[in-house]
């Protein structure tokens, strides 16, 4: 029969520590809803950051009114999260830390996942941190509310792992293998995800930079359209100023015709 693998997460706890959630269910399938805007869309790239290894996510109110956010993992005891929870106002954008623990083997970073949801924040809804925690916790992931985002995480391509070693559990050993972009020395498996964390990765970049050149597209379009305006104007002026020249000359040339 067919096998059914589930993803299970532990109860939100607060910004500064490891996400933990009462079991649910695996991820949904990714929403693509009208409220949030990630970047990069699909993927986290974990680097290294003095003894850490992070990986950052931006996400931006794309909405009228403001939403909650909250940030959930597959493995809450391997990763933390800052912040995991909170709330966006309009045009407001969070970058989100996702840091690797210490101890942790740096290989695992590309079988684990993260979910990004959103909804809605409503006038009597309060945005009281606690008063947060509890709406998560009451709320479904399956509810009809929520906005979703599924995220894979990898390691950037010629990822370099010297200094890691006393940190993490198997830094040197079975990173390579699960990098963006590495090679056969994993094996076909390895081989495999690594081709499809490329994809991710270079479908992420791509989706990213075609976002960059939208907004300049429309920063260059309001650009034309108030120089459009300002010639417009100077062109009023202009022919304005050249009507009340030619008035006021007629008005001199009349008046010295009738001294003469």
């Amino acid at each position: 029969g067919k096998i059914v693998h589930r993803v299970h997460f532990a109860n939100l706890s607060p910004p500064e520590t490891p996400m933990n959630e009462s079991a649910t269910n695996s991820f949904p399938e990714h929403n693509d809803g009208e409220m949030l805007r990630i970047n990069p869309p699909n993927i986290i790239i974990f680097a290294k950051s003095g003894n850490d290894l992070v990986g950052t996510v931006e996400i931006t109110n794309v909405d009228s009114k403001p939403v909650t956010y909250k940030v959930k993992t597959t493995a809450p005891e391997k990763f933390r999260v800052r912040p995991s929870t909170g709330v966006l106002l309009p045009s407001g954008t969070v970058t989100i830390n996702v840091v690797l623990q210490h101890g942790q083997q740096v290989n695992i970073i590309n079988r684990e996942k993260f979910l990004v949801m959103c909804m809605g924040l409503t006038s009597d809804m309060s945005s009281n941190p606690q008063d947060l925690v509890e709406l998560w916790k009451n709320t479904s992931t399956r509810s009809a509310n929520l906005e979703q985002h599924r995220l894979k995480c990898a390691l950037p391509v010629n990822f370099d792992e010297s200094g890691l070693e006393p940190m993490f559990a198997g830094a040197v050993a079975g990173a390579g293998a699960d990098m963006v972009g590495a090679g056969a020395a994993g094996g076909p498996n390895a081989t495999g995800a690594a081709g499809n964390n490329q994809i991710y990765y270079s479908l992420s970049v791509i989706m990213s930079r075609m976002d960059h050149l939208a907004l300049l597209a429309k920063r260059n379009q309001k650009l034309q359209w108030l120089t459009c305006a300002l010639f417009l104007l100077l062109s009023l002026a202009i022919v304005y100023i050249l009507k009340v020249e030619i008035k006021n000359n007629a008005s001199q040339y009349c008046t010295s015709a009738e001294l003469h």
